[in-house]
């Protein structure tokens, strides 16, 4: 059975890299590249190159873009015998991006997501409960990601939530949130999550933590991240370097973090692990850096952070 339960969307992904500053209202000339994206497809096929046991619960849509999916993630040990196929178009994530990597602006289409309802859920509750850990995203229906919270809590199992994006984290707001073991919103997602945009920092993290989430990562993107929890918290920094494609930077982060967590090391190791996986695919075009195997990300983690 496998240690880490990944359930969530995958997308393909459409990125466009202009050559200048984007201008509103014309053709911008740009270059252009296709990959199989969606946060939990990018968390998922991190975690196994990282040597990870991984299973991805997901819906593909009944097309050519399905195919090269499954192939793909066959071809790098990434397991998918309980994603569903059905009778719509795989999901699709457009991007513009500036020349310095930065998102301009990006459109999600994606009607496969809503099939992974509760009473999908529900059926696969035995296979659940096999994992060590489970991972999901807001992409997941709220009905979805109430149910899978429950079950985290009934069952004692680790739940990890990503939030996506500000609009699909707004989803969380209302939830009681007991059962989360961890969160990881950058500040914007925080507010949503909170509701609070006239409130501080400190005071959006102790409703989190009163509403039943373990830990909080907070990402601060060049300011690195923190960690928090009912004990207090934990800042790291991140060094500079340049940016290529800031495309699933956060996705890869929480890779890197639960690789080192699933290898019992320290939580100051985890956020390193988890900065070094974000840097190291901010430096690659796309949100997956095929290349990285769990003996690069050490190395890599050892130059960054040379204590």
């Amino acid at each position: 059975m496998p240690s880490i339960i990944c359930i969530g969307s995958v997308l393909i992904d459409e990125l466009f890299f202009c050559n200048e500053e984007v201008i509103l209202g014309t053709s911008n000339p740009a270059h252009s590249k296709i990959n199989i994206g969606g946060v939990m497809s990018n968390i998922a096929q991190h975690l196994s190159l990282l040597g990870n046991d991984v299973e991805l619960i997901a819906v593909l849509g009944n097309d050519k873009d399905a195919d090269w999916v499954k192939t793909s993630f066959s071809g790098i040990g990434l397991k998918t015998n309980h994603a569903i196929s059905v009778d719509e178009n795989t999901g699709k994530y457009i991007s513009i991006l500036n020349p310095d990597g930065s998102l301009y602006t990006a459109a999600c289409a994606d009607q496969c997501s809503k099939y992974l309802t509760p009473e999908f859920l529900q059926s696969k509750s035995e296979f659940l409960i096999s994992g060590e850990l489970i991972i999901a995203d807001t992409n997941l229906e709220i009905i979805a990601l109430e149910w899978l919270i429950q079950f985290a809590l009934k069952n004692n199992k680790k739940l990890f939530i990503e939030p996506v994006s500000v609009a699909k984290a707004r989803k969380l707001s209302a939830l009681n949130l007991n059962g989360v073991y961890m969160i990881t919103p950058n500040n914007d997602e925080l507010i949503s999550i909170t509701n609070k945009e006239e409130k501080g920092e400190q005071e959006m993290i102790d409703e989190l933590l009163n509403r039943g989430v373990e830990n909080i990562w907070l990402r601060k993107e060049a300011l690195g991240s923190q960690m928090f929890d009912k004990n207090g918290s934990l800042s790291l920094s991140v060094p500079e370097i340049k940016i290529i494609d800031s495309t699933g930077a956060g996705d890869a982060a929480l890779a890197g973090w639960i690789t080192a967590y699933m290898n019992n090391l320290p939580v100051i190791d985890c956020l390193k692990n988890g900065h070094t996986m974000a840097m190291e695919t901010l430096q690659v075009e796309g949100a997956v850096n095929y290349n990285i195997t769990k003996e690069k990300l050490i190395s890599a983690s050892r130059k960054y952070y040379h204590d």
